[in-house]
């Protein structure tokens, strides 16, 4: 969705595009010519805000590697596990959780689409079959004021945090002879959810977000693909088929309604919960944010402390008693999403 609405009308890019899909044209133009994010005309634009969380993006191309890349460079060089010292160079650089897997094709984006300087520019996923995934955590209280101007801020300064940690691991991982692909906000050449399930750090919901344990669909992911072998972590069961299952809050509170409330499907020969991506869109283009209710409003998302991560080993444990936990969510903390101010 974000390389169609990058797309402008006039350009090569915009033309071979919409050649190939000429029923998504008028709708896309339409979303076009609404506000952009954080620009004025937004419901939710606030100028401090907007300009605050504009820095932060800005930022994450603006970034240029420090003096610790060196040092782990010659760590990488002289590594026996590899796997283990990525890491833990995650964790170091700010992630919360890391983890490796292997790169399945599937996952891979075909061509490159975001740009105009490379759109169209065919991408090799077996160039670099390994993978190691991480996760950012996204502030609690922040993203309890979705879909205000304050959750699109957490947004970017976590997408800002997750670049620095994929570029210097990829810095480092170069520098030692390696060739690596750090993959980050509007630089993404593979899907990271499904990456980060293969690499033990959570299960989709019912929103098609990443839920990890400890911090829910509070987080976002970075990755580095590389082609050295690594030792992949396992998936892991956190219950969130059974929960989802009997949910429904993320669907039943998205203003927009993009979110299913039925059964999964089978989308390109996957089965999941399906997500209206223009209808999710056009809203981010009306508030002039990127919404993020599901994301807080998600039981899962509540805070990292002993009381929840406890109910998160239950739900893990006892998935049978799934309508049970989802009633005691909704009687501790509301079904409606009120947000906080």
């Amino acid at each position: 969705m974000f390389a169609r609405a990058a797309r402008r009308p006039g350009t090569a890019a915009y033309a071979e595009y919409y050649g190939r899909h000429p029923g998504r044209r008028a709708e896309d133009d339409r979303l076009r010519a609404m506000p952009a994010l954080l620009e004025p005309g937004g419901r939710a634009f606030v100028a401090s805000i907007a300009a605050d969380a504009g820095g932060w993006f800005r930022r994450i191309d603006d970034w240029t590697a420090g003096p610790d890349v060196a040092a782990l460079a010659d760590a990488f060089a002289g590594s026996g596990d590899l796997a283990s010292l990525l890491k833990a160079s995650a964790l170091s650089l700010g992630a919360v959780a890391a983890g490796c897997c292997g790169v399945d094709p599937v996952w891979a984006y075909s061509h490159k689409g975001r740009f105009d300087d490379d759109y169209g520019r065919e991408i090799d996923a077996t160039r670099r079959p390994s993978a190691l995934v991480f996760l950012v955590e996204m502030d609690h209280a922040e993203m309890r004021r979705a879909p205000l101007a304050e959750a699109i801020r957490e947004s970017a300064r976590q997408y800002f945090r997750a670049a620095v940690v994929a570029r210097t691991i990829e810095a480092a991982l170069r520098r030692a002879g390696i060739d690596a692909l750090a993959h980050y906000d509007a630089h993404y050449e593979v899907v990271l959810p499904p990456m980060a399930v293969a690499a033990g750090l959570g299960e989709l919901g019912r929103h098609n977000l990443l839920i990890a344990d400890r911090f829910g669909t509070r987080v976002r992911i970075g990755a580095v693909t590389l082609p050295a072998a690594l030792r992949a972590d396992g998936r892991r069961d956190l219950g969130v088929r059974a929960f989802c299952d009997h949910c429904r809050k993320c669907a039943d509170n998205c203003p927009p309604r993009a979110l299913s409330a039925g059964a999964p499907v089978t989308v390109n020969g996957v089965e999941k919960w399906p997500t209206d991506v223009e209808r999710c869109y056009r809203y981010w283009r009306l508030m002039g944010t990127d919404c993020g209710i599901c994301m807080a409003a998600c039981p899962f998302s509540h805070r990292d402390n002993a009381f929840h991560n406890l109910v998160r080993r239950l739900v893990r444990a006892l998935p049978g008693l799934a309508p049970a936990f989802v009633r005691a969510d909704d009687l501790l903390y509301g079904r409606a999403w009120k947000g906080r101010p």
